[in-house]
C-alpha cells in the first residue's frame, strides 16, 4: 500500500493543486489565516508531510526556523530545488512522519500535519504521528491536523461512478474510512477518510486540547464551477465570508478538508 502511495505522489503536482483554481486556493488561504495568530509567536516550526514545500517555504520566507519532513524522495528533491530557487534556508529530511527522532524533544512551537493522515490507514500509526508531534512540541505548542471527510468522499464516489454506489463500498467507507473498491485511483485506494469528531478525539487522546476546528473548504466543492469563475475581487469577498463561517460545526462533515488546531497540554 505504501509503495502505491509513493508512486502516486512521485508524479503528483501538489503545488499546482493548491494554487491552480479558486476551489483549491481557498484551502491554502484558509490554512494560512487560521494559523496566523500562532505563527506570529513562533520561532520553530516542523511540517510533517511537507510535499514540495508550499507551506514550509512560505513560513521560511517569513523568518521562521522550519524543519520539513517528507517521505516521497521525488517530492524531497523538488522541495530542495524550490528552496534553492527561492534562496531560502530550511532543514529538509526524507523520513516517515511516524518517526522524527532526529528532532529534539520540546523544541518546536508549531507542528503542521497537513497531509499524512490522508493516507495512514492504521489507527496506531496515526496515533504515532500525533505522539511524535507532542514529543517535539514545547509546552503549550500548537499542532495543526488536516483530514479529508469521509462524508464528503461518499459524494465524490457517487459522482465518479454509479457502480461505486453499492452497499459494500458505502458501508466500508462509513464504518472504516477506507474505500475498498478496486475501481478507483490510487489516491482513494490508499486513502484514509476521517470523521471530524474522530480527529478531535485523536488529538485529545494523544495529549492535546482542541483550540479550533474549521471546514477548510466549506462547501465550495458543491459550487466549484461558480467559485472558479469568480474574479479576484469576488474571490476575496467569498474568502472573507468563508473565513467568518468556516468554524460553524454544521459545515465540518460536508467540507472536503477539515483542520483541527490543538494545544499541547503541559
Amino acid at each position: 500500500m505504501q509503495e502505491e502511495y509513493m508512486e502516486y505522489y512521485a508524479s503528483f503536482d501538489e503545488e499546482k493543486r493548491l494554487l491552480s483554481q479558486n476551489i483549491t486556493r481557498i484551502e491554502f488561504d484558509t490554512t494560512l489565516s487560521v494559523l496566523e495568530p500562532y505563527i506570529e509567536q513562533a520561532s520553530h516550526l516542523t511540517e510533517l508531510g511537507a510535499a514540495t514545500g508550499r507551506y514550509s517555504l512560505h513560513y521560511a520566507q517569513q523568518g521562521v526556523n522550519v524543519t520539513a519532513v517528507e517521505l516521497v524522495p521525488e517530492l524531497v528533491e523538488q522541495l530542495n530545488s524550490n528552496a534553492k530557487r527561492q534562496s531560502l534556508s530550511l532543514s529538509v529530511h526524507e523520513a516517515n512522519a511516524t518517526d522524527v527522532s532526529f528532532i529534539e524533544n520540546d523544541s518546536q512551537d508549531i507542528v503542521l500535519i497537513l497531509g499524512p493522515l490522508y493516507h495512514i490507514q492504521s489507527k496506531s500509526a496515526r496515533e504515532e504521528v500525533l505522539k511524535e508531534a507532542h514529543r517535539v512540541l514545547k509546552p503549550n505548542g500548537i499542532v495543526a491536523i488536516a483530514y479529508i471527510s469521509r462524508f464528503f468522499v461518499a459524494g465524490l464516489l457517487a459522482k465518479m461512478s454509479n457502480d461505486l454506489v453499492s452497499p459494500t463500498v458505502l458501508s466500508d467507507l462509513n464504518e472504516s474510512g477506507l474505500v475498498t473498491s478496486p475501481d478507483v485511483d490510487p489516491f482513494f485506494r490508499t486513502g484514509y477518510f476521517a470523521k471530524p469528531s474522530e480527529i478531535e478525539s485523536l488529538a485529545v487522546n494523544t495529549g492535546f486540547s482542541v483550540e479550533n476546528h474549521v471546514a477548510t473548504d466549506g462547501y465550495v466543492r458543491f459550487i466549484g464551477q461558480e467559485v472558479n469563475q469568480l474574479s479576484e475581487q469576488q474571490y476575496q469577498a467569498w474568502l472573507k465570508y468563508h473565513l467568518a463561517t468556516c468554524a460553524e460545526p454544521s459545515l465540518l462533515g460536508s467540507s472536503n478538508h477539515g483542520l483541527v488546531i490543538a494545544k499541547k497540554c503541559s
